[in-house]
């Protein structure tokens, strides 16, 4: 009776789930596996869990043409793992911890065929499998690129599609704009065709710019095209869904370079639980090789010593500055070097001195073998963007513009170029004086002092020629703190400061940065006076032991020496000190015992 009771409730839930099931034509069914990592001989391997691939290592799996198909990965508990699928570009989330779960979920091809299954971090020593769809029999799994062939895009539509892109500026942003028909002035437009199409791109620089166009995952990559040149991308749609263009060139797709281009109704057919499908935006964490250093790397630093006579008790002029903008490999450290965007051939650019009501003429210059376009933003300037929205200048241009020094202080300089950060970190940056009539009071010297952080692909401390990480710099995240433009710039027996015992020292101290404010401080001395915020028309704060200065922002102070000795100028976030960030003021006199009285002891780190 009870064996009776038993199967007719089976068969009530087996009519029950019949009557609810889709129909197959309808919705394909749904299988699922489970796969768990395990040791096996000494290696990783997927071990199967349930089913037909219980307790098999790195398993055959089964799918019918069409299906959709799941895939659980549960981490066992040693090392970094995760599954992809590279002829269907679905790559699952990387799973670390013992219990983590990582999924995808995707349609096989309407095709007999063997698709490879791997463990990106352990491919190379077997871990991996294969997914047999159809009736296909297959006792190893193929070769990726055997399987893109394979599976590749559906049969061409016999339709060409033309676009054409030109790079530019809109809004502040660098960008792609569309050139005729319905995307005519449009700003990164959605580029729109059919599956199979084929699809044509004509791209040309319309600002002289260096750029390119990558699609991922379509494995489209046009050629780098810079000034007049224009280059054409041709491909077909092989893949139903919405995707992302850019500019690959560092920097222009942060700047703004990335559209949409949209194949069909532009729904995937790679369907991911928990966002796995992989894509080329996610950030990547590779550490990036360096190079051999370039022999040919100049000297970057701009000398400290290097500051324009005073102006003195004169009356308003007109003023010429040239500037150029060049960019060069120079020096970074002890056996490092790296590719600097400089004002002027050095890192900060030169320092402008003027006086209150003199009228600057600014003429900016973009060396012909520049691959970026660069603008100047002058903060002493009242007027439209500090004067970047008139000096965007392409390599090979000249642009100029005038204003008047309306207020005194001292002033940032620097490029504003999307994107700005970028052009900034690579070392675009100076310092403007503008005096207050009558002058300033005299010193005995005056130094000129710029901070700035370099955002390197590289570890702090790499040899080699290394290479800027835009990740990095967005995540305000740099391997170098600089003086000049390089680590330890101002410590060596030919750049840092020098002055006497008795004389009176000015520093002009700025932060290029983009992003660090720094605690300006000399070690063992007191400024005197403190001029906050670089305001002269203010009175200067007294005996100052430490002062703040934010990015894009100055200060001046004064101070005198009296006792000789090494003083070190570093930024009191110290840590910054062990990234580069140090400059020496050698002061030389006798010695002044009722001041400072002591024996150094060697190897002190003054």
């Amino acid at each position: 009776m009870k064996t009776l009771k038993t199967l007719w409730g089976t068969l009530l839930i087996l009519v029950i789930l019949s009557a609810c099931a889709p129909a197959a034509d309808v919705v394909p069914v749904n299988t699922e596996y489970v796969l768990t990592t395990a040791m096996h001989g000494g290696k990783f391997v997927y071990l199967g869990v349930d089913g037909d691939i219980n307790g098999l290592f790195n398993p055959a799996l089964h799918a019918k043409p069409g299906e959709r198909i799941t895939i659980l990965l549960v981490n066992s508990g040693e090392g970094k793992h995760d599954i992809v699928f590279p002829a269907l570009n679905v790559h699952s989330d990387t799973i670390t911890k013992r219990g983590e779960t990582t999924s995808v979920t995707f349609v096989v091809p309407e095709k007999d065929i063997a698709l490879e299954y791997y463990d990106s971090n352990h491919e190379k020593v077997g871990m991996k499998g294969v997914l047999l769809v159809g009736d296909i029999i297959s006792s190893e799994p193929l070769a990726a690129a055997e399987v893109s062939a394979a599976v590749s895009a559906p049969s061409t539509t016999g339709v060409t599609v033309e676009y054409t892109l030109e790079s530019g500026l809109m809004e502040g942003k660098m960008v792609f704009i569309g050139k005729g028909g319905e995307i005519d002035g449009q700003m990164n437009p959605d580029l729109k065709v059919n599956l199979g199409d084929t699809v044509k791109i004509i791209l040309s620089s319309g600002e002289g710019a260096m750029h390119n166009f990558y699609i991922d995952e379509l494995n489209v990559k046009s050629a780098d095209f810079i000034g007049s040149d224009s280059v054409t991308v041709e491909f077909m749609a092989a893949e139903e869904g919405t995707f992302e263009y850019y500019c690959a060139v560092p920097g222009h797709r942060q700047a703004g370079m990335f559209g949409k281009f949209i194949v069909g109704s532009g729904i995937s057919t790679v369907q991911t639980t928990g966002g796995n499908t992989y894509t080329s935006s996610s950030p990547q964490t590779a550490t990036v090789s360096a190079g051999p250093a370039d022999a040919n790397a100049v000297d970057i630093i701009r000398d400290p010593s290097d500051v324009p006579a005073p102006i003195g008790n004169r009356g308003p002029e007109k003023i010429i500055v040239e500037l150029e903008t060049v960019e060069l490999v120079g020096k970074l450290a002890d056996g490092a070097t790296f590719k600097y965007w400089t004002f002027n051939g050095t890192v900060p650019g030169p320092f402008l001195r003027v006086r209150v009501g003199d009228t600057l003429e600014v003429h900016l210059k973009n060396l012909p073998d520049s691959m970026m376009a660069h603008s100047v933003d002058f903060h002493a300037t009242t007027g439209p963007g500090g004067g970047a929205v008139v000096t965007q200048t392409m390599p090979g241009g000249e642009t100029m513009f005038t204003f008047k020094a309306t207020n005194p202080g001292l002033y940032v300089y620097h490029c504003a170029t999307p994107m700005v950060a970028h052009h900034i970190a690579n070392g675009m940056y100076g310092l403007i004086l503008v005096e207050p009539e009558g002058g300033l009071p005299a010193v005995d010297r005056e130094f000129y002092v710029m901070q700035g952080e370099l955002y390197t692909a590289q570890p702090f401390g790499t040899a080699g020629a290394l290479t800027d990480d835009i990740t990095k710099l967005l995540d305000e995240n740099p391997e170098y703190f600089v003086f000049n433009g390089a680590a330890m710039g101002l410590a060596s027996e030919e750049h840092m400061l020098r002055a006497n015992v008795g004389e009176t020292v000015r520093i002009y101290f700025g932060v290029g940065g983009p992003n660090f404010t720094s605690s300006f401080h000399v070690i063992g001395e007191i400024f005197d006076r403190v001029y906050d915020q670089a305001s002269l028309t203010s009175d200067p704060l007294t005996d100052v032991q430490t002062t703040l200065v934010p990015p894009g922002g100055a200060t001046m102070v004064e101070f005198k020496l009296e006792v000789p000795g090494r003083y070190i100028l570093v930024d009191h976030a110290l840590s910054r000190l062990e990234r580069g960030l140090a400059g020496f003021l050698m002061v030389e006199g006798d010695e002044n015992t009722d001041i400072f009285d002591g024996t150094i002891t060697p190897g002190s780190g003054h």
